[in-house]
């Protein structure tokens, strides 16, 4: 972590200097480089303004061997996969090899049935939430929100598969399978009495098994991670102890796919980072010490400090001024600035410290000490919701503010593409500018978009964003018609791709099933289609290879955490 010469800044927030100054010395005394005018002065709202797509930036990524293959085709349709009434939520197909026959299968979380399909998309097993496969009743009690998470997790060669649910009739909310679908020793388990919306699965304390880390709605501590034999780890669950001065440690669950892993202090292991619906978020390490701030923070762990806009009172820990609660965010670490440092992405929901109204989605680059890299003093801020606390119809949610990150224009650094309240896909610079936006949405009927993936559909190495719709209605009756949307790196719509019904809450994935260099796109609707048709569906990328998938799947990998290592 940095260690930076900083004394005179908590002086010159308390002195007459303007606050702006200040700012702008943090950039560059965090960054080595000022940002803002020639002046070095910083704004002090940080709002966006919007950008219409531009011209397609040069190749960012390894072209494919054989090179282009041409203008970028539209995805067609292969084969819906057999399935029962069960809808989705927010569950990201996982393409993995879980049958061991080295091509990827597909495992689909859907309400409250676990689906597993071959690379063709045949079926090797299903099993209802907390039962075996080999016992299991065609349905569950309760729903599963987030994506599973699925890979090799005790390395032994096998695939295991990571869930989280509601709490049933024993209160179970955690399970943990084998790549036969039976459940393993110790699971299901139960971590507090409410929903787990949050899942991740990463080895954070370095002994070559990886754990299950979660996040749970209401009063915390929220976040837990278990061990593979269904205990919870040493150190865990957190919060943790959180007595001044340290920190008051603000912390009332996630919303959302709260969870994610990276290592932010370099040593080679794996951190959790946890959101909540609150002003503020944690990360710890793997023995559940907190992350602390920079010196010059007044509360000292990371879990304490008020996500304020305005730089100086995050610092102070107090005041009147905008700031944001992290409900519905899913984190993401990456290296956005090319220091070679991690940072943490995040799309808060700006509010104000004396109104909850909500004005939007504000994209966050932090620093692991809470200081913020230069272009990213300040928040970014999207435009007002077109809905947000309000009835969309049957199990529909507003369209929830998760970042993917990639690199579109060949420069240092990664962009951040996300779907946010005001309808607009945005893409940001790694320096924090507008890059373009590409409006998805409506209020009346509602039009949502997923989160987005980046991956290059025609082998010329410059990746393309690809992402679905969906609508207000009843279960197959949408409002309005959904699609599957893909974008070039400067935002044009290249495709619309008519979806059923109500479309996908969901992230598409994308892999090459079936090994033969082409590339596949899944995708789990959000209703089925009704009869012996399920709601998971395979579909052709014509002209697509395997060259630069760079945010493949929700939560940009299998094991769900928002995690973009450096080469």
């Amino acid at each position: 972590m940095r260690s930076l010469p900083w004394p005179w800044i908590v002086d010159a927030i308390a002195s007459s200097r303007p606050r702006a100054v200040v700012l702008a010395a943090l950039a560059v005394s965090a960054c080595g480089s000022p940002s803002g005018s020639e002046s070095g002065e910083v704004g002090e709202t940080g709002a966006s303004e919007t950008s219409g797509p531009i011209e397609p930036p040069p190749p960012s990524c390894m072209p494919a061997a054989a090179g282009s293959s041409g203008a970028v085709q539209a995805p067609v349709l292969r084969a819906t996969l057999p399935g029962s009434w069960d809808e989705n939520w927010l569950a990201s197909p996982a393409l993995v090899d879980v049958n061991g026959d080295g091509l990827l299968d597909i495992v689909a979380a859907r309400h409250s049935v676990l689906y597993v399909y071959d690379h063709a998309g045949a079926p090797l097993w299903q099993t209802a939430w907390s039962y075996s496969a080999s016992n299991s009743p065609a349905h569950g009690e309760v729903r599963m929100w987030s994506s599973a998470c699925v890979g090799d997790f005790d390395q032994d060669g096998d695939a295991e598969i990571a869930v989280a649910a509601h709490p049933d009739a024993s209160g179970h909310n955690v399970a943990v399978y084998d790549h036969t679908g039976e459940l393993l020793p110790g699971w299901p388990a139960a971590y507090g009495d409410a929903e787990v919306r949050s899942i991740a699965v990463a080895d954070v304390d370095g002994d070559g098994v990886e754990e299950i880390l979660i996040n749970k709605q209401a009063t915390g501590p929220a976040t837990n991670v278990f061990e593979l034999d269904g205990s919870s780890a040493a150190g865990w669950p957190q919060v943790g102890e959180c007595s001044a001065p340290a920190g008051d440690c603000i912390d009332y669950g996630g919303f959302n796919q709260n969870i994610g892993a990276g290592d932010l202090d370099g040593d080679g292991i794996l951190d959790v980072v946890s959101t909540y619906d609150a002003i503020g978020f944690g990360v710890w390490s793997g023995d559940g010490s907190n992350f602390t701030t920079h010196p010059d923070f007044m509360d000292s762990w990371v879990t304490g400090v008020e996500a304020y806009h305005d730089l100086a009172l995050a610092m102070q820990g107090w005041g009147t001024g905008d700031r944001s609660e992290f409900t519905y965010s899913p984190p993401v670490i990456a290296d956005i600035d090319a220091d070679g440092d991690y940072e943490v992405v995040l799309g808060g929901d700006h509010e104000h410290s004396e109104s909850t109204d909500n004005q939007g989605v504000s994209v966050w680059v932090l620093n692991a000490d809470m200081t913020r890299p230069a272009g990213w003093e300040w928040p970014k801020d999207a435009g007002a919701p077109l809905a947000y606390d309000t009835d969309l119809g049957h199990n529909i949610v507003p369209n929830y503010p998760a970042p993917a990150v990639g690199d579109l224009d060949g420069e240092p650094g990664l962009e951040i593409v996300l779907p946010t309240y005001d309808g607009l896909l945005w893409a940001f610079r790694s320096t924090g500018e507008v890059m373009w936006t590409y409006a998805y949405g409506s209020v009346n009927p509602f039009v949502g978009a997923s989160e987005a993936l980046i991956v290059d559909l025609n082998g010329d190495g410059s990746p393309e964003i690809v992402f679905s719709t969906y609508a207000s209605g009843e279960p197959r009756m949408p409002d309005a018609p959904t699609h599957l949307i893909v974008l070039d790196a400067g935002g044009n719509e290249l495709h619309r791709v008519e979806l059923s019904n109500r479309g996908s809450m969901a992230a598409p994935s994308v892999a090459d099933l079936d090994g033969d260099g082409s590339l596949e796109l899944v995708i789990s609707l959000k209703d089925s289609l009704g009869g012996d048709d399920g709601g998971v569906q395979i579909w052709d990328l014509p002209g697509a290879s395997d060259n630069c998938v760079v945010w493949g799947t929700g939560r940009g990998n299998p094991r769900r955490t928002g995690y973009v290592p450096n080469e």
